[in-house]
């Protein structure tokens, strides 16, 4: 949609502009007008006018992750949040930062180093990822235990609301909505609620020691048994990871292997590693790659295959999951959160994807397809009880539907 004269007249008092090659693109929709507001006051601005005209929005930090979501019903104005960036307080004591929504979650690691402390979230293209969009998507990337999600890290923020009214949750201060418990309601709504500006983050220290182990099996089920064994553990890895061979050639491993992560005071992490060795025979266990963790972070932004799917089911059947998903591609599952994710340059093969998730009660969500094959269909599986909860949550706060319309659950 072009906006009319009008409209161009009244952005352009916050610095609208045409899009250009380098602006980002959603399912090969081009937004009509680019805004690039330097600060909170500007943004809550520029929100207040596309709801006065009318004209719907997209946020957008890095873009690292535009490929997951629905295709937007209307697209006239990119909203770019990467300018609204910096660190503005750190209390080294406290273990807390407040951080502006564009910054990027490398400069966040990099200027917590020094204290010895870091945000414990690792998503897909963590060194460029903004914290705004991390938290709206709500993915931790590997690490998926209590205390180190999105949900866990987020004391409060301040926020626009499509309408332009800034509003504050958590952090020092609290003032929801209408009763909405705002913290909650943002982490994972994919930008259609309200427009975060900053956030409020428990931080961690940086773990003595940390410690990666491999164990290997011919078979899912050897795995399934060694992660029961390692539940069982006094000390629990910080992360697992399950890969089937077909990825795991990329590190040289020609079996199906489990990867884990503990992390603490040396003595801890050692003795973890012992008793994972000791119960787990008699599967193999070997050192994995040092780059390994990085690159399973990563594996969503693979481009080369055109689908990417996320199945969720009970934690205790991810590992049966990722052994009916074994062929035509690649996979990684998260055993202590039941997610799997799996890349296939197959697009046919979705439809049997599908049917052998339901089998394990697992819903299937399309995180990257070809823009075709993702109209007409929601690309977030199977609506949730609280669909319509959620639609009147969406009507209360964006009256106009003007903030990345159609592009959440149910196409919200």
């Amino acid at each position: 949609m072009t906006p009319d004269d009008g409209a161009l007249r009244l952005l352009e008092e916050v610095g609208a502009r045409p899009p250009s090659a380098d602006d980002p693109k959603v399912d090969g929709l081009s937004p009509a007008l680019v805004l690039e507001p330097p600060d909170a006051t500007a943004c809550a601005r520029a929100i207040a006018l596309c709801h006065q005209e009318d004209l719907a929005l997209l946020p957008v930090g890095a873009g690292t992750r535009l490929s997951l979501g629905n295709p937007p019903n209307r697209f006239d104005v990119c909203l770019s949040m990467r300018a609204i960036a910096g660190v503005d307080e750190h209390l080294p004591g406290d273990l807390t930062l407040v951080a502006r929504a564009g910054t990027s979650l490398g400069y966040i690691q990099e200027h917590l180093r020094g204290a010895g402390q870091f945000l414990p979230l690792d998503p897909p293209g963590a060194s460029r990822a903004t914290i705004g969009g991390i938290l709206a998507l709500g993915e931790p990337g590997f690490r998926r235990r209590p205390g180190a999600r999105p949900r866990d890290v987020l004391l409060g923020f301040e926020a626009i609301l499509p309408d332009g009214t800034p509003v504050r949750s958590g952090g020092r201060v609290v003032k929801n909505v209408a009763g909405y418990e705002l913290n909650k309601l943002f982490v994972g709504s994919a930008g259609t609620l309200l427009v975060m500006t900053r956030a409020f983050l428990r931080l961690r220290a940086i773990p003595e020691d940390t410690t990666d182990v491999l164990i290997c099996g011919h078979h899912a089920s050897d795995l399934a048994q060694a992660w029961g064994e390692m539940n069982r553990l006094p000390f629990a890895p910080e992360v697992a990871a399950v890969l089937n061979p077909e990825h795991g050639r990329r590190y040289g491993i020609e079996s199906w292997s489990l990867v884990l992560r503990f992390e603490g005071l040396r003595e801890e992490t050692q003795a973890a590693v012992e008793m994972a060795r000791t119960r787990c025979a008699p599967a193999r266990c070997d050192n994995p790659p040092s780059e390994i963790w990085d690159l399973l972070r990563d594996f969503p932004l693979d481009d080369e295959s055109p689908l990417l799917l996320r199945g969720q089911a009970a934690p205790n059947r991810a590992i049966e999951l990722a052994e009916a998903w074994q062929d035509g591609g690649e996979l990684v599952a998260y055993p202590d959160s039941g997610l799997v994710y799996s890349r296939t340059a197959e697009v046919e093969a979705l439809a049997d994807r599908r049917d052998k998730a339901r089998l394990v009660g697992a819903n299937v969500v399309i995180e990257r397809a070809p823009p075709k094959l993702k109209q007409g269909i929601d690309v977030f599986g199977e609506p949730p009880e609280g669909l319509d909860m959620m639609r009147r949550i969406k009507e209360k706060l964006d009256s106009k539907g003007i903030l990345s319309p159609g592009r959440f659950v149910g196409h919200l």
